[in-house]
């Protein structure tokens, strides 16, 4: 008699090339005709959970980078929010570091054309400085998604006098009935300027120089740039500012710079884009969530597939693995053979999953195929973004899964009685 571990390995041996012949089934191709199914239902559930996460990916990156050319990567503000004085002697500190700086001050005022009235999220800036920080307002160029930012018309060189006028936002320029070239006035909200009739609120009447497009359109709707003199009238600032923007050396690691700041300077308040438009950046996040989840079902309905599949091939092969049993397999080699089936079932499914899906995306992202309505005349291309995390996150899954609906099925083979089945066949 052979020795025991040689035996041992021998019916391993046999358990894959049982598994293999149960998977053809007769069939002359790799996979017998009743696991196709069961393949394309793996194969579908991983191409949507690819597909999806790649696509919201893609959402996220597109509105960072349209967030971040409009209010740009980094913010440092005072701790409590009072104004900001002392931001002179950080500038140098911050281009040594690597970051272009931008001082800020943030009004919201109203603005006034002809008999249009409409509220305003005024930034008063230097010009020269913003720039090098925001690309809204440089020369107007077209995102990876298909959408044109920056300055539509005009010039916005006069902005770095102390009144040389006023950047609008496309939106609000097309609410005021405004173009380039008209006086229009700007209004401080509350009645703060004593005069012999009493209190008046602050006015400036400032003329048009430019229209930008944010490739946002609730910030076109309410954002226009001013001269930083002109705010600080606004704000009775004399020496300070609200915060300085920032832009760093490499956008993609802006988390880690902004930790590294506060390290730096923890006198001060250090904030990301992230936190700039937080109901934005949430609403991301949780739609991704929610998509990846839906998406998921559909896997877990294959997964139902793959369970009705072992426990119907087990119900047919019980004569076979109950004399199996009898020349001496033991129930875990009867719990492999189909652990064996049921991971090369899912192991095909999920390659072809993310084959089909990783093609289906780079077509997507080299020829712009599907493109997304954002208003009657606007339309951006369906962004695509590959992470690695999300492929590891989605073959973790799917192996998990395919573990948990075998189970079931595994069970069924303890209550195979090797006796009873041989005594039934003779």
């Amino acid at each position: 008699m052979p020795p025991r571990s040689l035996d041992f390995r021998m019916k391993n041996k046999s358990i894959f090339y049982l598994a293999h012949k149960y998977l053809q089934n007769r069939s002359r191709w790799l996979l017998g005709r009743s696991h196709y199914l069961t393949l394309a239902g793996i194969t579908l559930g991983v191409l949507a959970l690819i597909a999806v996460s790649s696509v919201m990916n893609g959402f996220q990156a597109d509105m960072q980078d349209r967030l971040i050319s409009t209010l740009s990567e980094l913010r440092i503000s005072s701790k409590d929010g009072s104004e900001f004085v002392d931001y002179q002697q950080l500038e140098p500190r911050l281009q040594a570091l690597g970051f272009n700086a931008a001082p800020v001050i943030r009004n919201e005022l109203m603005l006034k054309h002809k008999t249009q009235v409409t509220p305003t999220v005024s930034f008063g800036i230097d010009i020269f400085k913003h720039q090098k920080v925001a690309k809204v307002l440089n020369p107007a160029f077209i995102t990876p998604g298909g959408m044109q930012q920056g300055i539509l018309q005009g010039s916005v060189d006069r902005l770095s006098l102390p009144d040389g006028g006023i950047v609008l936002g496309a939106g609000l320029a097309y609410q005021l009935g405004a173009s380039v070239g008209d006086t229009i006035q700007i209004l401080s909200p509350t009645f703060s300027q004593p005069t012999a009739f009493g209190m008046l609120p602050q006015i400036r009447s400032l003329s048009v120089l430019a229209i930008f497009s944010a490739g946002m359109p609730e910030y076109d709707q309410s954002f226009s740039y001013i001269p930083l003199s002109t705010a600080a009238w606004f704000r009775s600032y004399f020496n300070g500012i609200d915060y300085l923007e920032l832009s760093s050396p490499d956008k993609s690691r802006v988390r880690a710079y902004s930790s590294q700041l506060r390290k730096a300077f923890p006198q001060y308040k250090i904030e990301d884009w992230s936190s700039f438009d937080s109901s934005l950046y949430t609403a991301m996040r949780f739609e991704k969530f929610l998509m990846f989840v839906i998406m998921l079902f559909m896997y877990i309905i294959a997964s139902f597939n793959l369970t009705g599949n072992m426990l119907k091939l087990i119900s047919q092969k019980k004569k076979e693995l109950g004399l199996l049993k009898a020349i001496g397999y033991q129930d875990i080699q009867l719990r492999n053979l189909f652990l064996i089936q049921s991971f090369i079932l899912s192991s095909l499914g999920i390659a072809l999953g993310l084959l089909l899906s990783t093609a289906l995306l780079l077509l997507q992202r080299t020829s712009g195929l599907i493109k997304l309505p954002i208003s009657d005349a606007e339309f951006i291309t369906l962004p695509v973004q590959f992470q690695l995390s999300d492929y590891l996150l989605v073959i973790i899954i799917s192996y998990a899964f395919t573990l948990l609906s075998v189970l079931v099925p595994l069970q069924r083979l303890k209550h195979i009685d090797a006796v009873a089945l041989i005594r039934q066949t003779a």
